[in-house]
């Protein structure tokens, strides 16, 4: 990750005033990837699980990194650099951002959830931008580390901040809050995602709740009353409602076509979808929603949807060879892989349905369970043929195979891409879906070139 800075000269003023510093060379950027660094960076190493970066510092500076945050001693470096000390990086880079954003007044809106946030996000962005001079997220920079990074992006152009508020552990919803002071949050929905650390689905409502928690009582929150966990959270702010079930502020009805839909939003504004499925459907009603909130005229909503683009890995459906290829493998939970199977089911077909899955990562003691669901799933829907990757989907495999399905489980990915090669024939329509440490993408590039 790294960012250029749009006002250099108040951030380097910011570092000299926070940490007593004489003089300091001005700051241009910050990046927390040795690799990216650029002449005038500020480098922040961070402390990972598989790498410590502060081993990186020297390449840093070598690169053009200036000044280097550290939590311990980095020497020798390149001359001449300035060294901040401070004890947690992770803390002080959220530390800074909260400082920077107190120095701008944008109405910042947050969006979470189990399912659909960053496309979400992304659709909000692209809506409010017709009017507003918006400041959204970069790719999923959701985390204790990529929203920091995304408000020290912030300049006084900015009219609209979007981010997007990702967590896996108690406690970090409320963190970002604080870091970003959100006037308005959207929660998409709440499924059992990251219960590795979250412990189960009442500990995922707890997380998410807290977006709603933070909002000022002149805030907005903007409601999916389609989602029973979501309707009944409790906020101090004005609530403003949406869904497809029940009556509320925006309605919305999705009629489904081969490769793409249409969203029908209120009474009588009408938005072809750039592809197919519910769950996308959902997501731009709730921009939708968003977008009316801040008074964006209909016209604008429909310009900005129907010529958006959703994220690499979301459901995005191309052709090869007459091979039908619906790639969801940005990421995965029971939730997003069941919504997905039903895309599959309901896209036209000559030949036969393949699902090609990857394991679920981060479940916990839910992953037997969740993984087996898949399985049994597919098999009761007449899926044709199931592929499945990863030590976590031996359960979906044995599942769907007791069932009558065929299945096959791999334990290499490459085996799995060239047996889905010499498998696959025009008319087949093709689903890959797994988590993002699984990288089943790859399994796309290998087999079908995209």
């Amino acid at each position: 990750m790294r960012i250029e800075l749009v006002e250099p000269e108040r951030f380097t003023r910011l570092l000299q005033d926070r940490y007593d510093l004489k003089s300091i060379p001005e700051i241009r950027g910050i990046t927390i990837d040795s690799r990216k660094t650029r002449a005038g960076d500020l480098f922040v190493p961070i402390v990972g699980s598989r790498a410590d970066g502060h081993d990186f510092a020297f390449e840093a500076t070598e690169a053009g990194a200036v000044t280097v945050m550290a939590e311990r001693d980095i020497s020798p470096l390149s001359p001449p650099t300035v060294v901040i000390r401070v004890p947690d990086n992770i803390r002080e880079l959220g530390a800074l951002a909260q400082a920077w954003r107190e120095m701008y007044a944008p109405r910042v809106v947050a969006i979470t959830g189990s399912n659909g946030k960053t496309t979400t996000k992304n659709l909000v962005a692209e809506v409010l931008a017709k009017q507003y001079k918006v400041l959204g997220t970069e790719s999923s920079y959701n985390s204790t580390i990529g929203l920091p990074l995304t408000l020290l992006r912030l300049g006084k152009e900015n009219e609209i901040v979007v981010l997007e508020l990702g967590s896996n552990r108690p406690g970090e919803i409320a963190y970002l809050a604080r870091l970003a002071r959100p006037e308005v949050g959207l929660i998409t929905n709440v499924s059992e995602t990251h219960v590795a650390h979250l412990k189960d689905k009442e500990g995922v409502i707890r997380e998410k709740a807290a977006l709603f928690k933070a909002l000022p009582p002149d805030g907005t929150a903007v409601v999916n009353l389609d989602d029973p966990a979501v309707a009944s959270m409790e906020t101090p702010a004005r609530r403003y409602t949406y869904g497809f079930d029940h009556p509320a502020d925006v309605t919305g009805r999705y009629e489904e076509a081969a490769a793409s839909g249409e969203l029908v939003v209120g009474t009588d504004l009408r938005i072809r979808l750039p592809q197919t499925g519910a769950h996308l459907a959902e997501n731009t009603l709730a921009a939708a929603a968003m977008a009316a909130h801040f008074e964006v005229p209909p016209e604008m909503i429909k310009d900005a949807i129907e010529g958006f683009t959703p994220p690499p890995g979301r459901g995005e459906i191309f052709q090869f060879d007459g091979v039908t290829v619906i790639d969801d493998s940005y990421n995965a939970n029971l939730a997003s892989t069941l919504a997905g199977l039903e895309t599959l089911l309901r896209l036209p077909s000559e030949g036969r349905r393949i699902a090609v899955i990857g394991d679920m990562l981060e479940l916990g003691r839910f992953s037997e369970e969740h993984h087996r669901r898949i399985g049994e799933f597919a098999a009761a829907r007449g899926i044709n043929l199931m592929l499945c990757y990863g030590p976590e989907t031996r359960g979906t495999y044995c599942t769907a195979l007791s069932a009558g399905l065929e299945a096959h489980h791999f334990g290499d990915k490459s085996e799995l891409s060239h047996t889905l090669a010499r498998t696959v024939a025009a008319g087949d329509v093709v689903y890959v879906k797994g988590s993002r440490g699984m990288a089943m993408e790859t399994v796309i590039k290998e087999v079908f070139n995209h």
